[in-house]
């Protein structure tokens, strides 16, 4: 159904045709008018719906209509009925009459020009602060429908949007500004999705009037209508009238677009998706280990068995499929969209992996009732990094999901992000509090890419380094009458303030190194090393823990370390 309310891909070429005139051709588009009757026609069954314009020679203006207007006596008017985008809401007051003053709110569709208007809605409306906008008039949409629709503004997209299941932005009403096609300024034209368009008709039971003016004449040297031939056409829910003379045509009437989709429709695939009804799953390479063997199972629901159920032989919910490390680098690359916590995966799109985790052999698992949990697609990418387990799940994963007990195996990186969010919140004047964007972006690298390798050093040096304030510091210096170099960095700072408080020079040196080491790296890896001594660190790391994930895990801990040390005696 969602098909059949936008059969074909809106053109705005196509449109730019029909309404600016075009340097060949002239002749012939000055009179065939009537080809932007057929226009309409066609982009009514577009999946993008032209409800406004006003673009080169063209106007078109919509409004919804009570779906039983339509059958009413007088329906035949609204042809010829008042309908304007510059009408708006107001507060109205009346006097005389031999009656009371009296006030009331106006609707911009009154109704007046057609009682089949009555109980109508506009959805564009075109106002102008006067006094204050130097510019054309602004363009605002009906807050009924933005709202019910779930939309909001954004400039970037200049429309209103949405997040699709992916989590990716979706323009749903576009604004379309056509000042340099049409030579114009104000030229502009409103959009929307047909589907979004068809479904609110359906749940407020109206129909779109769409009012349209096709009106060619040669600028500056038009001369006025004469005596055109002229034509009626009543076609039903289209009705317009033509006019075609020597140097120019017209063409104007309404075509009423009646919603495809009906309430029942809408509740029965609500219901559907409430159910799952339909959805797809995907198959993964697995751990069966009730069954005692790897095999490839779907993660559908009705493929699984609960502990709960003792006589099926259908593999455990928790069955566990291993993956790839890069699986996460997607999420990881994307932290406005995704958040990566710690064993966990939000969308913004709405999805939710309740966990995975990583073993050994640096596989990422999860269990399949999990994956089950994502939408399809995500399944599917999930599934190209699958392979079979090269290590059992990892003892922490074992500890929490099955023996349902915390995991006694450290994490530094945990345990830094705690004392960092500790500190956030205390606000001491030598922290830069670095709030949850900069903590989020800190993980672990799990495979051998050097970018990941270097992208985490980058991450955690904003995290610990950046977070110690240079000014906050040297006032402790000075309070306390100690030198210091006007140009010198934090950890520089940190070791002479930690001096003051009793240690001797080494000591302090010691504590601060993990730091200086991590401000190293970063400065060498993501700044503008020279090549051969960023590659003889890569190399150096990998002779040092075998791996360049197995490096940043062990100087992770030694910077917790130095974290915790420093922080005691600041």
């Amino acid at each position: 159904m969602a098909a059949n309310a936008g059969k074909c891909m809106f053109n705005l070429n196509e449109f730019l045709d029909v309404s600016l005139c075009p340097t060949q051709d002239r002749e012939k588009w000055l009179q065939g008018a009537t080809d932007g009757v057929q226009f309409v026609e066609r982009n009514a069954e577009s999946d993008e719906i032209i409800i406004y314009t006003n673009a080169g020679q063209s106007f078109l203006h919509s409004v919804l209509i009570p779906l039983a207007n339509l059958d009413a006596p007088d329906a035949a008017s609204l042809q010829h009925a008042r309908i304007d985008p510059y009408d708006h809401w107001a507060l109205e007051h009346v006097s005389g009459g031999g009656e009371p003053d009296r006030m009331y709110l106006s609707p911009p569709v009154d109704g007046y020009s057609s009682k089949a208007l009555k109980g109508g809605q506009q959805l564009v409306f075109r106002r102008q602060f006067t006094g204050v906008d130097k510019g054309p008039p602004r363009t605002e949409l009906s807050q009924p429908l933005v709202q019910a629709l779930d939309l909001y503004w954004l400039e970037e997209e200049r429309a209103f949007c949405r997040l699709d299941e992916d989590g990716d932005i979706e323009p749903v009403i576009r604004l379309y500004d056509l000042s340099k096609q049409a030579g114009e300024a104000g030229a502009t034209m409103v959009t929307i999705k047909a589907y979004d368009l068809h479904r609110f008709m359906a749940v407020t039971e109206k129909a779109l009037l769409l009012k349209f003016d096709f009106t060619r004449y040669p600028k500056g040297r038009f001369g006025g209508w004469g005596n055109p031939e002229r034509e009626e056409v009543n076609q039903g829910d289209l009705r317009y009238h033509t006019g075609v003379q020597a140097n120019g045509s017209f063409a104007n009437g309404i075509l009423i677009v009646r919603p495809l989709l009906t309430k029942a429709v809408l509740i029965a695939k609500a219901n559907r998706e409430r159910r799952d009804e339909g959805k797809q799953y995907a198959v993964f390479k697995a751990q069966d280990w009730k069954n005692n063997r790897l095999a490839e199972i779907s993660c559908a629901p009705e493929a699984l068995a609960s502990y709960f159920e003792e006589d099926s032989k259908l593999p455990f919910q928790t069955t566990p499929a291993f993956f790839r490390p890069d699986v996460l680098q997607k999420y990881k690359a994307d932290p406005d969209k995704y958040q990566l916590e710690h064993r966990s995966i939000h969308s913004r799109g709405g999805w939710y992996l309740k966990t995975y985790d990583v073993n050994d052999a640096w596989q990422v698992h999860t269990y399949l009732c999990y994956l089950a949990d994502l939408p399809y697609r995500e399944q599917l990418y999930w599934q190209s990094f699958n392979e079979w387990p090269k290590a059992p799940i990892s003892k922490r994963a074992f500890e929490t999901d099955f023996e349902g007990s915390f995991s006694t195996q450290p994490d530094p990186l945990v345990e830094l992000k705690y004392a960092v969010q500790k500190l956030d919140d205390i606000k001491h004047a030598y922290w830069l509090p670095r709030g949850d964007d900069v903590a989020n972006r800190v993980h672990y690298p799990l495979t051998a890419s050097v970018e990941e390798w270097a992208s985490s050093i980058l991450a955690l040096d904003q995290l610990i380094v950046e977070g110690f304030a240079p000014t906050a510091l040297k006032a402790r210096l000075k309070a306390t009458d100690r030198p210091f170099d006007k140009a010198w960095g934090s950890i520089k700072l940190l070791q002479e303030v930690i001096v003051t408080q009793g240690l001797d020079e080494d000591e302090a040196a010691q504590i601060c190194d993990p730091l200086k080491r991590l401000h190293h790296l970063r400065s060498k890896t993501k700044g503008h090393a020279a090549g051969q001594e960023k590659d003889g660190l890569i190399k150096q790391a990998k002779i040092d823990h075998g791996s360049l994930p197995a490096h940043f895990r062990a100087l992770t801990r030694e910077v917790q370390e130095a974290f915790d040390r420093i922080i005691e005696l600041l």
